[in-house]
């Protein structure tokens, strides 16, 4: 190869490597970056030196030093950002694939003023595009008579404004889907189930198969911790157990199945839920 080819290439790729980090550390989907992360850290094997941005220099080095941890190495040395993403799961909203970094920490903001609520802004934006995503996405995902059942009924009900029968149908759903891709034994508590000791044999797994640092980082930082919190404030009483007379001010399988749950259900509930289904969709077709 030529120099001035050389220069060329190495031109191009470091106008690809500028691009890929603004969107990262702006606004990025997983599925739009990772294709361009694969392709980019192949090119980088071919070539030896190039001009690059000192934020690509760092985030390769960062990804080099972490490619090879172990599973409970990884989340030692990320242990902030899962703790933001477990609190943002406490608070009924799930990292997901239509996520970005800027949001996440946005949500946790919210989160710790206490306008957990006010989240649904997020979903609602651009006319509505992340929601419309969803709901296009599990309506395709659902074809099997019990879940397509369940899902059509509870969004039936989720546009006539019946937030409490939607979030019955779509608890049920959740209970089970989660249920047929973990394969938990039967007669397991949901304290186990839907717990980090519940899941952990699934993520180690899942983390010896993911191939890049990008991967491991959403899934295993943001998208499990947030899921699983979800999951356990949803299927695990607590201190609100039926006998303490102590309603959850949040929706609880227990309380709304049981036909226990006085208080009424808002939209914004609905949507964590709808989210939580994207989520578990997502990132079990993954596996």
């Amino acid at each position: 190869m030529s120099e001035k080819n050389r220069n060329a290439d190495y031109n191009r790729l470091a106008e690809t490597m500028q691009k890929i980090a603004n969107e990262i550390t702006r606004n990025f989907q997983l599925n739009n970056i990772l294709p361009q992360m694969k392709a980019i850290q192949d090119t980088m094997s071919n070539l030896r030196t190039f001009p690059i941005s000192e934020e690509v220099k760092a985030f390769i080095v960062e990804a080099k030093a972490s490619e090879n941890l172990s599973h409970e190495d990884f989340l030692n040395k990320y242990g902030e950002e899962i703790d933001i993403c477990k609190t943002v799961g406490k608070a009924g909203w799930v990292v997901s694939e239509h996520s970005n970094p800027r949001e996440i920490k946005e949500w946790y903001q919210l989160i710790v003023q206490g306008k957990d609520a006010e989240i649904i802004k997020y979903f609602d934006a651009n006319d509505s595009n992340s929601l419309r995503c969803i709901r296009s996405s599990l309506s395709e995902s659902y074809v099997e008579a019990y879940s397509c059942r369940y899902y059509n009924k509870g969004m039936e009900a989720y546009d006539k404004e019946d937030y409490m029968t939607a979030a019955m149908y779509l608890v049920a759903l959740l209970e089970s889907r989660t249920n047929d891709y973990m394969n938990y034994p039967r007669k397991m508590s949901y304290s186990n189930k839907y717990s980090e000791k519940g899941f952990e044999h699934h993520l180690q797994k899942e983390f010896i198969k993911a191939d890049s640092f990008f991967t491991k980082r959403f899934l295993f930082l943001d998208m499990y911790p947030s899921l699983i919190e979800f999951l356990n404030r949803l299927f695990v009483d607590g201190i609100y157990t039926f006998e303490s007379k102590n309603e959850p001010p949040y929706i609880n399988r227990n309380w709304l199945l049981h036909g226990k749950c006085t208080r009424n259900i808002e939209r914004f509930e609905c949507v964590q839920l709808l989210n939580a289904l994207s989520v578990i969709e997502f990132v079990f077709k993954m596996a």
